[in-house]
């Protein structure tokens, strides 16, 4: 009888799905058939439509179909499809998880609103960009975008509905621990909504209440409120926000202690996920069971969640994802006492926590640097502009109150008494003139360091990046290697020396003894990277006092890796790279040689895509160092048997 019923159950479930398909199905055959027959700016509208409903079934279509109505309603100067379009095709993008095309997509599609004044647009356009940027974590970026829609409608006074911004706020402010404000916002949203679908609001911000009450361990009050949310998504068909309405679920009952409820929820996510294409979600099904297999102590089962949990964090997923998911693999591996396993994803984790450390602070000390210096000069700036407004202002009233006394010299004395009172007065406002001179002179000179030292830490700044983004380039090679061994090393010498360069960020320059470190540290990576096919030497002259002398950070490591990449690396047998620093009078000399190919061996036209990034920023430091010599800072010696760079880095 069971079985019976199992059995018209599950067919009636079949012949519906089979009735949304074809109901589907039908309106795309429709929606082709009307492009036939349908004019220019009719098909953009109609390739718009039919992408959106591919989206689901068939990502890659739905793009292909979408992009070819933007090409469209460029050729025939329709700017308001291609806005349209563009934002259909962030939207498809966005919904499965591709956050970079996705933002790249919205950037385009903003412009071009703003350009043609599309407010509606624009407002979408930041609305999304909050979105984005809240899924891949970076919270105030987000919260910027959010109160770019409040302001926008605000300012303009503008017709549209901005429930939407507040409801995303409040879920930012979830997220960044601030419960408080993000009940605010929720009621705000309630509060402004004038709309007629109030039931949907509603039930969003049950949803995102539930959450807050999850944050605060209240799983019995949180479930209480997913379950009143999942009914509403299930009659509405809202397929794409009950993956995510699923897991929570499932994670309140996990928490609860309830297993068997908490795994039927996690696997109708994760079905549904894959049925959407939202890799996000399938990853987070995947470790929510991975967690519940270990909660029951099913250790195979545990096993094999947390690997198709990695495998679909490759696919989407950031720093924190991984750090996590390796974090629960070591906890399964322990429980069964596989510890080689158990370590290795201990020091995944630990890498990964380091990578999302260290990328944070790389962003946020380099921007803060910057802002600062900026900010600064531009007070600055403002102060010298005020004064010299105030000795303005102070030289006219002088100049009245001299006219006035000339007045009454010319009523009481005679010609030579007003010429004596005149005399007098062109001195006075000659002293003025000279003073004011003097001081605008002091404060040009001082402004001009100002500039100057700007101007350093600018091209500091910049130089960091690139000295770390060319060291990462060289892990990636590794790992796409498969050199595990030695991606492990060179990613310890790279912390070590990452380390090393935010400890001396805020500085323009550093020791002589830091720098070399530095630059010994590189080339041995370079060394791992190029499987040790060259060796090197560091020379620095015993009278050379590496503790005092200073020079500008990270100065010469451009031409080491020139050297490397462009000298030794093309050649064929022994590699030798030559290092040294020693003084003259005025002047700290470092040599650069290696037995390389030479600089005449090269082809005339590179064939690199673009110009070194390094080089370029070198190029104006070394412009800015001329300024305290008249030499010739840098010379370049090259032949079939190698080169030769000679940089002179001046002492003051």
């Amino acid at each position: 009888m069971k079985s019976s019923f199992c059995l018209i159950f599950t067919l009636l479930l079949f012949l519906l799905s089979q009735n949304i398909c074809f109901a589907q199905s039908k309106e795309i055959d429709s929606l082709q058939n009307l492009l036939k027959t349908a004019d220019d700016t009719t098909k953009v509208n109609l390739k718009r439509r039919l992408a959106g409903l591919l989206r689901s079934k068939d990502k890659e279509k739905a793009v292909e179909m979408v992009t070819s109505g933007i090409e469209l309603a460029k050729k025939i100067n329709y700017p308001k499809g291609e806005i349209e379009s563009l934002f259909s095709l962030g939207i498809i993008h966005g919904m499965t998880g591709s956050y970079p095309e996705s933002l790249e997509v919205f950037k385009q599609c903003l412009a071009l609103s703003k350009e043609h004044k599309n407010y509606e647009h624009v407002y979408k356009s930041y609305n999304s960009f909050g979105i984005i940027y809240k899924q891949i974590g970076d919270y105030p970026t987000s919260k910027d975008y959010y109160l770019k829609c409040i302001k926008l409608v605000d300012s303009l006074n503008l017709s549209l509905d901005i429930t939407a911004a507040y409801t995303n706020l409040g879920v930012l402010y979830d997220l960044m621990d601030e419960p408080e404000n993000a009940k605010k916002q929720y009621e705000r949203a309630l509060e402004i909504y004038s709309g007629s679908n109030r039931e949907s609001l509603e039930n969003i911000v049950v949803s995102n209440l539930a959450l807050l009450d999850m944050n605060e361990n209240k799983y019995t009050d949180a479930l209480e409120k997913l379950l009143k949310s999942k009914e509403y998504q299930e009659s509405e068909n809202e397929k794409l926000k009950l993956c995510t309405t699923y897991s929570n679920i499932a994670q309140c009952y996990l928490n609860l202690n309830q297993s068997k409820l908490a795994e039927e929820y996690f696997v109708k996510s994760l079905e549904l996920s894959k049925q959407l294409s939202n890799k996000t979600q399938i990853a987070v099904s995947y470790y929510g069971l991975a967690e519940l297999m270990l909660q029951q102590n099913k250790y195979p089962e545990a096993i094999d969640y947390s690997k198709k949990n990695l495998e679909a964090l490759n696919k989407t997923g950031g720093y924190k994802y991984f750090m996590e998911a390796h974090d629960l693999a070591h906890e399964i591996y322990t429980s069964t006492k596989q510890f080689p396993d158990a370590i290795y994803h201990l020091k995944q984790s630990v890498a990964f926590r380091d990578s999302l450390l260290n990328e944070t602070k790389i962003k946020e000390i380099q921007n803060l640097q910057i802002q600062h210096d900026v900010y600064l000069k531009d007070r600055e700036i403002k102060e010298n502009k005020l004064e010299l407004e105030l000795m303005g202002s102070y030289i006219d009233l002088n100049q009245k109150r001299i006219g006035y006394l000339s007045i009454i010299a010319l009523l009481l004395l005679f010609s030579a008494s007003l010429l004596y009172f005149r005399y007098r007065s062109k001195q006075k406002s000659n002293a003025m003139l000279v003073e004011k001179n003097i001081l605008i002179y002091e404060q040009k000179e001082i402004i001009q360091e100002m500039n100057i030292e700007l101007e350093k830490r600018m091209l500091r700044a910049q130089m960091n990046p690139h000295f770390i983004f060319n060291s990462l380039s060289s892990i990636q090679h590794l790992i796409n290697s498969n050199d595990r061994k030695g991606a492990l090393t060179y990613l310890s010498k790279f912390s070590k020396l990452l380390r090393q360069v935010l400890e001396t960020s805020i500085n323009i320059s550093l020791p002589l003894k830091d720098e070399i470190e530095l630059l010994k540290i590189y080339i041995e990576l370079e060394a791992l990277r190029f499987d040790n096919s060259f060796t090197y030497d560091f020379k620095v002259d015993e009278n050379l006092d590496i503790h005092n002398a200073e020079i500008p950070m990270l100065l010469v490591q451009p031409y080491i890796e020139n050297a490397i990449i462009h000298g030794l690396m093309p050649k064929k047998g022994h590699k030798e790279l030559n290092v040294s620093f020693h003084e003259s009078d005025d002047n700290i000399v470092c040599t650069i040689e290696d037995n390389g190919v030479g600089m005449s061996s090269k082809p005339k036209e590179s064939s690199y895509e673009r110009p070194s990034r390094g080089m370029s920023i070198t190029a104006k430091r070394i412009e800015a160092l001329k300024k305290f010599s008249n030499q010739e800072l840098v010379r370049i010696q090259s032949s079939k048997e190698g080169t030769k760079v000679t940089i002179l880095i001046p002492k003051d």
